[in-house]
């Protein structure tokens, strides 16, 4: 997961990381099913994404597909793309560059689709922007091309909607993982995740979604901060995040007793 270069690993891997899935098991006995549209799938993929357990993550993404066959809609065919996003971002953290680039060539496809019936959708275009830069991990000696053109889509979706949340989220990734040479700064990036977790739960009402993105947010915002060296707001960052997820494995039994041995004092 760690990566080292200009977009050739440090850029592009990290993004990838943004997206990693640490799921957990379910049993999905019960299909989904058009009655339940969105709140179904969603509790699912917050629930997986919280323990371990891969393959329930397929098989929800599965089942979002056949819904959309069934009764499709903009709204469920972004969903299927960003669950695609964060299953890319596993399968090449697992070093599976041949399930993955079949996935991204799908994902690719969908947010093409996406983008022909709403080009001023700025959550789309930066979804779009990074779903390029998987593009160089799979193939590193594009990372001169790809990586520009990706962080110019990512800037572009902000140009464009300043307020939204996958757009706030894609240019904190970039700017926590990029070199400083090309624009990286852990600093800038907490700004940026705090205002797409802001603008998640603005999104929802003013309350905090279940939402796996939602959780990889504030995930990647601990990890900033300890980047950064603002460890005091690193350590209230991952106690937060076992607060309103205190099974999330990812930060329960990896990250947060990593900064405990890396910072005992603080």
């Amino acid at each position: 997961m760690e990566g080292e270069g200009y977009l050739k690993s440090n850029f592009s891997m990290k993004i990838i990381c943004s997206a990693l899935i640490t799921i957990l098991f379910l049993s999905f006995s019960t299909p989904i099913n058009a009655d339940a549209t969105g709140i179904r799938y969603q509790e699912r993929l917050y629930q997986i994404y919280q323990s371990g357990e891969m393959a329930q993550w397929v098989v929800v993404l599965n089942q979002m597909k056949s819904l959309y066959q069934s009764n499709p809609s903009n709204e469920l065919l972004y969903d299927i793309t960003l669950t695609q996003y964060g299953y890319i971002g596993y399968l090449l953290g697992i070093k599976e560059n041949k399930a993955a680039r079949k996935y991204l060539a799908d994902a690719e496809e969908n947010v093409e689709r996406l983008f022909e019936r709403r080009p001023n959708d700025a959550n789309v275009l930066a979804l779009k922007g990074a779903l390029m830069a998987y593009h160089i991990a799979l193939s590193p000696y594009k990372a001169p091309f790809i990586g520009p053109r990706s962080m110019s889509v990512i800037n572009e979706s902000i140009e464009l909607n300043p307020n939204a949340p996958q757009a706030l989220l894609e240019k904190a990734n970039s700017a926590h993982y990029a070199p400083s040479m090309f624009g990286g700064d852990p600093n800038l990036a907490v700004q940026f995740y705090s205002k797409a977790i802001a603008e998640f739960v603005k999104k929802n009402g003013g309350d905090a979604p279940r939402n796996w993105i939602y959780l990889n947010a504030y995930a990647q915002m601990a990890l900033a901060f300890e980047k950064a060296k603002q460890l005091q707001n690193a350590k209230r960052t991952y106690l937060h995040i076992l607060t309103i997820a205190p099974d999330f494995k990812w930060v329960r039994d990896e990250l947060y007793p990593k900064f405990q041995i890396n910072y005992p004092h603080k």
